[in-house]
């Protein structure tokens, strides 16, 4: 299961909000139905661990994130995949130091990603995160994800938005 947490947005300051995967799900979703590039073709239930850069998904309902609704990115969808990275420790760092990680990285690529820095946009972000559960199962990935302010549904992508 992975973990979220709603993005909070203060006055120039870089506040970013969680998600973790839970670990231990027994029964899995599986990944979403996508093409032979890895492109989503329709939207489809999957395992919060299949989402993958580029995708497109339905904001999870909870904090604690077994699967996610991925959708293809020319219909509706509330968050996008913009950047993912590994967590290079060996023992899990703590939830404090995951999330000190993913907000760091996540907010170097932002400016990359959109075209302006996070403190000059309109648009928030989260971030997947591993658990210590889900790092028992070799869970590492942060996966960072980015939408239109107060929870607004986009229709493609935010790449080189520029807002």
């Amino acid at each position: 299961m992975l973990h979220l947490s709603k993005t909070l947005r203060a006055a120039a300051v870089l506040t970013m909000a969680s998600l973790a995967l839970a670990g231990c799900s027994l029964i899995s979703s599986g990944d979403a139905k996508r093409d032979e590039s890895g492109k989503a073709t329709e939207s489809s239930k999957a395992d919060a661990f299949k989402v993958k850069l580029g995708d497109c998904i339905a904001n999870p309902d909870t904090q604690e994130v077994v699967d996610v609704t991925i959708i293809p990115c020319d219909q509706s969808h509330d968050l996008e995949a913009y950047a993912v990275t590994k967590m290079d420790t060996s023992a899990f760092p703590g939830d404090t130091e995951v999330g000190t990680k993913a907000e760091e990285f996540c907010g170097a690529q932002f400016a990359t990603f959109v075209g302006v820095p996070f403190e000059e946009s309109a648009l928030d972000v989260t971030f997947l995160h591993p658990t210590s559960d889900s790092w028992k199962t070799g869970d590492r990935e942060i996966v960072c994800l980015i939408g239109a302010a107060a929870g607004a549904a986009t229709t493609g992508t935010l790449k080189g938005a520029a807002k």
